[in-house]
């Protein structure tokens, strides 16, 4: 049986961090990023991947509670875990929508 899962290359994902950290060192004003918006909906795990369902509960996440919890890291509180990149995606999705990159 063929499976039709797609593969991702971790040193491909690498490669593309590196790109977008590269262009964000590039911005005019590359010190700071100002959170215009804060609260932001969010689909439980159970339903995000299931396109066919209307999603059933939704959550309220904080793109501000999101970077404190992730600057934990930074400051050596605490290891990253797994679900850092759920707060990350969520930080990198506002800037896609705001197109710091331009």
């Amino acid at each position: 049986m063929e499976s039709n899962n797609q593969v991702l290359k971790v040193s491909d994902i690498k490669k593309i961090i590196m790109h977008l950290s590269d262009d964000l060192n590039k911005l005019d004003d590359a010190e700071v990023v100002e959170l215009e918006d804060d609260l932001y909906w969010n689909i439980l795990d159970e339903d995000i991947y299931s396109p066919y369902e209307k999603p059933g509960d939704f959550t309220m996440g904080s793109l501000t509670e999101d970077w404190e919890f992730l600057q934990k890291i930074i400051i050596g509180e605490r290891q990253m875990i797994s679900y850092d990149l759920y707060k990350l995606a969520s930080i990198l999705k506002y800037l896609g929508k705001k197109n710091v990159l331009k």
